[in-house]
């Protein structure tokens, strides 16, 4: 099997991985887009950062050579203070600016989750299942959680500035002097960059390994908050061995991160002790010049304080290289990502005259050919289908296990595109409309579902409460069955969901919100409506309501029905059994028991069982005992079955 567009891409774009340089210009550029002040205050820090640092060095100088000259307390009390009163203005200047740095850098990883929430969910749904795609954005994800130097970078910018700024004036002065102290310092340069370059490789390696226990610790802190893990962590006592296995992460996140500062301890120490010796010989030769009257006292000064200017930006410099470096590998991953394709379509779509049109006259839905193979796997998951769904008509797919339900239904979605064959929307094929196009004339009642912390109105209909079209709600609410909750609650419409972030939030039993699913499918007016296993949480009575108003819910749309349950087939114009990706069977209700097959087969042992389950019901009511305790044996009878 050909390689995925996505492993090619991904491929491709690691041959040309972001340079140090040019990342930092994307980092400052993000930062322009999240605050105007944390770009201008990385450059404007610099000047008065540097002319500050120039004028300790000179104000001692300057005050011996007014000794040396025999200026007078006036004229010396004036010229300090003039000289300190400028130096104390750039200071303050570069505190404030360098503080709002400090402070408003924290947030600029906002800005790059921001930036990747955004992006992922623009992708091509099947885009969010291929392995490469998610090692992008699971390293992605990893580098903004944990930081990896992006909050320290608005401020390790100015200081590298300010580093090399004072490292090439300096240098500059001390040239002035001799040539002998430009080639020290030359070497000492050579040796530090270097020794940084060593360090960098070493680094980057160590903060590869460091995102694979970065994400296990976050994935079990994650589950151990989760109230779906928590039942499972308590009853079979996994509270230690998560601990245990977190623990372990957190060990090998502080061993590379021990590595890391051994790498950059050492690397100071070979750069200090190197530079011992240079600047030591260094300053052996200014005082051999002093010596021999070949400079004055204050120059002496003057050039001391320049190569102790010298060496402090020139560490600065390396230091703060040494921290962009992590902020250069999270860049790095995170320019990758919002690199990536976010869709494979390359059409314009048919244009929103023509999908109303479409819209208002219902959909012939037709699958020609359709075979669909996973990426990485050799056999395919549905073979050669070939079906037509006419407008209006209530369609029942059922299925054994690994049958292929769920993927054909993401194809009908338009989340998957088909390996091969083509899917045809009142004929016209599937690749001409436009994703959102697509999107627009399907609603889905999913068997696991996401609920937004917003009032129950914004997630029953997706708009805001102004937009929303209330009488069409109502209906919703109606067919759906879920009109009696809706309007018991204080709130109505109001009412704010999800308790974790909301502490008023209202929580559902699992059939309330069975209905509530319904209603938020309904209230999408899309000609193609497919439940998956609407009733899956419903008391026999609230699934015999849906039943009697399902034609109504359907009304005008094409439908695709989903059930374990066969007996709720019936309501359906047409069945299609799927078995091992292939269609079997195909008919009514009627048309199917009479061929006496696959179908009768299993509609006769699920009616057996209910018919079981029925009299158990009725002899719990008569002992008053508690029924509930027997549905439990249902998974076993699907297990049997292989529903």
């Amino acid at each position: 099997m050909e390689k995925s567009r996505a492993e090619s891409k991904i491929k491709a774009e690691n041959k040309n991985k972001s340079g140090f340089f040019s990342n930092i210009i994307f980092n400052m550029r993000s930062a322009k887009k999240w605050d105007q002040k944390l770009f201008w205050f990385q450059l404007l820090a610099v000047p008065p950062t540097v002319a500050s640092g120039w004028i300790g060095i000179l104000l001692p100088a300057e005050l011996v050579r007014a000794l040396e000259s025999k200026w007078s307390m006036g004229q010396l009390t004036a010229y300090i203070f003039f000289l300190a009163f400028c130096m104390w203005i750039l200071e303050m200047m570069m505190a404030g600016m360098m503080e709002y740095l400090y402070r408003n850098g924290l947030t600029l990883h906002l800005y790059y989750q921001k930036c990747c929430f955004s992006k992922v969910m623009k992708f091509d749904y099947d885009m969010l299942e291929e392995p490469d795609y998610r090692r992008t954005m699971g390293n992605t994800w990893n580098a903004i959680r944990s930081g990896f130097g992006l909050r320290e970078a608005v401020v390790a910018v100015p200081e590298s500035l300010c580093g090399m700024l004072g490292t090439v004036f300096y240098g500059m002065m001390i040239g002035r002097k001799s040539i002998l102290l430009v080639v020290l310092l030359i070497i000492n340069m050579s040796f530090g960059f270097l020794t940084l370059s060593v360090i960098r490789k070493k680094n980057e390696q160590h903060h590869k390994k460091l995102g694979d226990d970065t994400s296990k610790a976050a994935y079990i802190s994650r589950q151990s908050m989760e109230k779906s893990a928590g039942k499972e962590i308590r009853i079979y006592q996994m509270a230690d061995w998560f601990l245990e296995k977190y623990d372990e992460c957190l060990k090998g996140i502080d061993g590379i991160q021990g590595r890391i500062h051994n790498n950059n301890f050492h690397k100071s120490l070979a750069d200090a002790l190197v530079s011992f010796f240079l600047e030591g010989f260094a300053y052996l030769y200014l005082i051999f010049l002093l010596m021999k009257g070949k400079m004055r006292v204050s120059d002496f000064v003057l050039y001391v304080g320049l190569l102790e200017g010298f060496g402090r930006y020139f560490e600065t410099l390396i230091r703060q290289v040494l921290s962009l470096n992590s902020m250069n590998i999270s860049i790095s991953y995170i320019r990758e990502f919002l690199n990536l394709s976010e869709s494979r379509e390359k059409n314009g779509g048919i244009g929103s005259e023509k999908l109303e049109r479409l819209k208002e006259s219902g959909i012939k839905v037709e699958l020609k050919n359709i075979s669909y193979t996973y990426p990485g796997q050799s056999e395919p998951v549905l073979s050669d289908i070939n079906l037509v769904i006419h407008p209006g008509e209530k369609l029942a797919l059922i299925g054994l296990n690994g049958a292929g339900k769920t993927t054909l239904v993401k194809l009908l979605c338009g989340f998957y595109r088909p390996s091969a064959g083509e899917i045809l929307i009142n004929d016209i094929p599937a690749e001409e409309f436009g994703r959102e196009e697509y999107y627009s004339l399907v609603s889905v009642l999913f068997q696991d579902f996401v609920m937004l912390p917003l009032s129950l109105d914004e997630n029953l209909t997706a708009r805001l409460p102004e937009e929303i079209d209330r009488q069409h709600l109502t209906w919703a609410l109606e067919v759906s069955g879920f009109v009696e909750k809706y309007e018991s609650l204080t709130e109505k419409g109001k009412t704010l969901l999800v308790r974790e972030a909301n502490e008023e939030a209202v929580d559902f039993s699992g059939g309330e919100r069975q209905k509530l699913l319904f209603a938020r499918a309904l209230c999408k007016k899309a000609p193609l409506l497919i439940l998956d296993e609407p009733t899956a949480a419903l008391d026999p009575i609230a699934e015999n309501e849906l039943y009697m108003k399902y034609s109504e819910a359907c009304s005008g749309r094409t439908s695709v029905y989903i059930s374990h349950r066969l007996s709720s087939t019936r309501f359906c114009d047409r069945i299609i059994l799927l078995s091992k990706g292939r269609i079997v069977e195909e008919g009514t209700h009627d048309e199917l028991m009479e061929k006496k097959g696959r179908y009768a087969e299993l509609f006769a042992v699920q009616s057996r069982y209910y018919k079981e389950q029925e009299e158990r019901r009725r002899l719990s009511e008569i002992m008053e005992d508690a029924f509930e305790q027997q549905e439990e044996t249902e998974g076993v009878f699907y297990e049997q079955t292989g529903l």
